[in-house]
């Protein structure tokens, strides 16, 4: 018996449709992740991003002491950028290896200090992601809401590393009442010094530096300031543990969200935003303040 028309129509039309659908599947590609090195904060954010990605096919990839990326998921296997749809950059080495490819797949970096510095640009305007940098207006305006009688604020950091950072906190500082006084910490025959201002400041701010800040350094400070009852303000969770009144923590995992927000704009066409603050939250100390005889969450003059 022959087909008739609406038979033939039925079948031509379910051809179509299931064969549109597995380009569609052929087509989709998987956001390729590389993570500098295996700790806690970079998976903590990459799990923040798979959770927010929720089913979107994701593949995990680290670098070897070498530089090189290898998967766990499939060891052996040669990492090729053009087998991804979107790549994710978590941590400066990272970063530095996916943009020294060159390649036009996008590229969104996550849990960077100073990105610009990271590729040897600057002033590049092109990068997508979440940068590690806080605004220092932002972190200013957190620690007056912290310590509303604060004048002097004492800021440990290098010069040559930070000068930028510095003038504009002093902006935001000198709107807010408050004056910064820039501290350097001295070394000599094995005992960390710290400048004769250190004893005239309200508070203490640590701000990431890697020419001065160590875990000695940190934990001499913390101890030193303690002494003469003096708040310290740290970055991330091992001030806090090592005895920081306040510290500004990163959300790692609210990071992973905020990258997976990029990464769908970028695969809905959208393209990728400008780049954007990590997400953070001010931790307190409760028994620290309470030594220092703060109360509430006032400060001192």
């Amino acid at each position: 018996m022959r087909p008739t028309h609406t038979q033939v129509f039925c079948w031509l039309l379910l051809f179509l449709v299931t064969g549109l659908a597995g380009v569609g599947e052929a087509s989709e590609k998987p956001v390729g992740i590389l993570i500098s090195r295996e700790i806690a904060p970079y998976v903590a954010m990459v799990e923040g991003l798979e959770d927010a990605l929720g089913n979107q096919p994701l593949q995990r990839y680290f670098l070897d002491r070498e530089g090189r990326p290898y998967s766990l998921a499939a060891p052996g296997g040669l990492f090729d950028p053009r087998r991804f749809s979107v790549l994710v950059a978590v941590g400066p080495e990272a970063l530095r290896f996916l943009h020294d490819l060159g390649s036009d797949v996008p590229l969104v970096h996550a849990m960077v200090l100073n990105p610009g510095n990271v590729i040897g640009d600057a002033r590049s305007n092109s990068l997508c992601g979440i940068t590690l940098n806080i605004p220092p207006a932002t972190q200013i305006f957190s620690i007056r809401r912290h310590f509303p009688a604060l004048k002097r604020l004492g800021v440990l950091f290098d010069p040559a590393n930070n000068q930028s950072w510095f003038d504009q906190a002093a902006a935001a500082a000198g709107a807010s009442g408050i004056q910064l006084v820039p501290l350097q910490v001295y070394q000599a025959r094995g005992r960390v010094l710290l400048p004769s201002d250190f004893q005239r400041t309200g508070a203490v701010l640590f701000i990431p530096d890697r020419s001065i800040i160590s875990q000695t350094v940190t934990r001499h400070v913390i101890k030193e300031a303690a002494l003469h009852g003096i708040p310290v303000i740290g970055y991330n969770q091992f001030f806090h543990d090592a005895g920081a009144a306040l510290s500004i923590v990163i959300d790692y995992r609210g990071v992973g969200a905020q990258v997976a927000n990029r990464v769908a704009g970028i695969l809905d066409g959208n393209g990728c935003q400008e780049e954007e603050p990590a997400a953070f939250r001010v931790q307190i100390n409760r028994s620290v303040w309470k030594a220092l005889g703060l109360g509430g969450e006032g400060g001192r003059p």
